[in-house]
């Protein structure tokens, strides 16, 4: 939209964190991103690296993708071998620019993000955009950590907000409104670093 206004933004100054990428292809910059993957090292890929970049994963590849940097940065200390993209948040144009990248080759992108109404409207687009599986993110899994958090006395943070139904599992949002707890993914850590090993 920019660039129709005559106005050229830079693509260097936004990115987006990736983990475990294992790209085909025998440039530099393929090889540099398996390297980074075999010692367990995040990367953060700029808009401009994107465009030259050829990321060709193996067909059906799963991707996990979470909300927030945390989860990476637990990854790469746990050597999981997964591949793993992060939104920080709701996703930027460089996250999306990626993620439409690896759709197009064919990998399966499965999506976990934080149990409260933004969450799930960030998991909504994922879903509805990608066809992303959810990834940990169905009302059993919330219940869950729900009562896990209470047993192990983590203090509560109160579901503020308006509802947000999510679109792959009608039993979610009224298992929210009924507990008033708000999740953030590190109640759900250890398990996604099981998923990911």
């Amino acid at each position: 939209m920019w660039r129709r206004a005559s106005v050229t933004p830079d693509e260097v100054s936004s990115t987006v964190l990736t983990y475990g990428l294992r790209p085909r292809g025998d440039t530099w910059q393929e090889t540099a991103l398996r390297g980074r993957a075999e010692y367990h090292l995040e990367t953060h890929l700029t808009l401009h690296e994107l465009r030259i970049l050829q990321l060709e994963l193996p067909p059906h590849t799963r991707v996990h993708v979470c909300e927030n940097p945390r989860v990476v940065e637990a990854a790469a200390d746990a050597g999981c071998t997964a591949p793993l993209i992060c939104t920080s948040g709701s996703a930027t144009t460089v996250v999306l620019t990626l993620l439409d990248a690896l759709a197009a080759t064919g990998c399966v992108l499965a999506y976990h993000g934080d149990f409260d109404w933004p969450g799930i409207a960030l998991a909504n687009r994922m879903m509805q955009r990608y066809g992303a599986e959810p990834w940990r993110m169905g009302a059993g899994d919330y219940e869950y950590l729900a009562t896990r958090a209470e047993l192990q006395r983590v203090p509560p943070l109160p579901l503020t907000g308006m509802l947000v139904e999510a679109t792959w599992d009608a039993e979610l949002a009224p298992a929210m409104d009924v507990l008033g707890i708000a999740l953030h993914e590190e109640a759900a850590l250890d398990l996604l670093l099981g998923d990911l090993t």
